[in-house]
């Protein structure tokens, strides 16, 4: 036995030298030189004109971040039916405010756009935008996890309007996920048979918990509610939906769609895995005893055509997050906090690797943001664009269904259609 594992570990070695002199071109491309490329952009071009829609808790923090990037980036509109963030924005801003997205869509002043509206608005908002000519910027989930065909309608609306779409996942930008697949691509663990990630929270957040409340949001004077609900089912006024809309299904998937798109997105990325075979999810709500409807914790695998299987948890009473890495026969990536280890087959730490870009959440925001700017400019691919959204929806909406049903389900490849097995 010790002699095939020292046989194993000279092999494995031997396959990184060779691979890591073909590594570092691609690596530095993922990381330094485009990170050039985009700060060149202020140099080259104005700054694109964008109308921001949605302007509660993650449209203000856009705002935020967006405002310390003039020289690539105008906020020219902002777009809420809530006066009160409303008027806040537009004064911070100076933009042009409006309550309807559709007169927002309408102006000539408007570029592109960010949709940070809640779930079940962004299929309707990117179909809109791309057919008014707007380029897009989507928060994750790209849309409600209920209806795979709204992915497949903003994949189709983007093309045939020739538009450049980003969904908002932000940690794709960090370039650990990009360097890493350069490592995958080499075959430095071998085939890709296992992988996993986790999303632990140990308590609540107000933007779940069905008891918050936004005071100044009063239906018919402040807040145009059945705009709001907009495709939802017609509910008279409920201050939890409006304020924790993450716990309510007609609006979202909890923390699956919410908390494990940030997990399973940029590991997605890395292995090149495209759409899922199959996904089952179990879970329960344990810890919290409120009206919310999401579990708070939720385990979710996915099979992936040939492999690998990867398992992916999150939980909102969970203290402790699992290891975040790829296995094969050869060894594993073992992601950590600013990049990743690479560890041969005995679990040895062969090489070490740091992240070229943005390997914090706030350069990770900024970067993701300038990405779809340089691609507005240059009609390249964003990062994360609506293909690769759709891929990860289907993963999404295949996991929500297995839960809430208690079924495996299946994706097939020619019919594009997931069912339950």
């Amino acid at each position: 036995m010790d002699n095939h594992q020292s046989t194993d570990r000279r092999e494995f070695l031997k396959d990184a030298a060779v691979a890591s002199a073909g590594l570092a071109l691609a690596a530095g491309y993922s990381g330094s030189v485009a990170g050039q490329e985009q700060a060149a952009d202020s140099e080259k071009f104005p700054p694109v004109k964008l109308g921001v829609i949605g302007l509660g808790m993650m449209g203000e923090r856009h705002i935020t971040r967006l405002l310390e990037l003039p020289e690539y980036v105008q906020i020219t509109a902002v777009c809420d039916v809530y006066t009160k963030w409303l008027s806040e924005q537009a004064s911070r801003t100076g933009a042009d405010s409006y309550q309807d997205y559709r007169k927002l869509l309408e102006a000539k002043n408007v570029d592109a756009v960010l949709i940070a509206t809640p779930d079940h608005w962004h299929a309707k908002m990117c179909v809109d935008a791309a057919d008014a000519g707007k380029d897009i910027y989507c928060e994750k989930p790209m849309t409600h996890w209920r209806d795979l065909q709204e992915a497949k309608d903003v994949v189709e609306a983007v093309r045939r309007n020739q538009r450049v779409m980003q969904v908002g996942v932000q940690s794709t930008s960090d370039a650990r996920w990009t360097q890493a697949q350069e490592f995958l691509r080499a075959g430095r663990v071998g085939k890709m048979m296992r992988a996993q990630a986790t999303y632990a929270r140990n308590g609540d957040h107000h933007k779940y918990d069905p008891a918050s409340v936004e005071s100044g949001a009063i239906p018919g004077e402040t807040l145009d509610w059945d705009m709001w609900l907009g495709p939802a089912p017609k509910i008279p006024f409920d201050m939890a939906h409006f304020a924790s809309f993450r716990s309510f299904f007609d609006y979202s998937g909890g923390v699956v769609t919410d908390l494990l798109a940030h997990r399973i997105t940029p590991l997605a990325m890395a292995m090149e895995v495209g759409f899922p075979h199959r996904v089952s999810s179990t879970g329960g709500k344990y810890f919290f005893t409120d009206r919310r409807e999401i579990p708070d914790v939720v385990n979710v695998t996915v099979e992936y055509p040939g492999g690998p299987s990867a398992y992916f948890m999150s939980g909102m009473a969970c203290p402790n997050d699992l290891p975040t890495q790829v296995e094969g026969p050869k060894g594993t990536l073992h992601f950590t906090g600013s990049g990743f280890d690479v560890r041969d087959a005995g679990g040895e730490v062969v090489e070490t690797v740091a992240s070229e870009r943005a390997p914090v959440d706030s350069e990770q925001r900024t970067e993701h943001a300038k990405n779809l700017f340089h691609c507005i400019h240059t009609r390249e691919k964003p990062i994360c664009d609506e293909y690769f959204g759709y891929q990860i929806m289907t993963v999404l909406h295949m996991a929500v269904r297995s839960y809430l049903e208690g079924k495996v389900y299946e994706f097939d490849p020619k019919t594009e259609e997931a069912r339950a097995v």
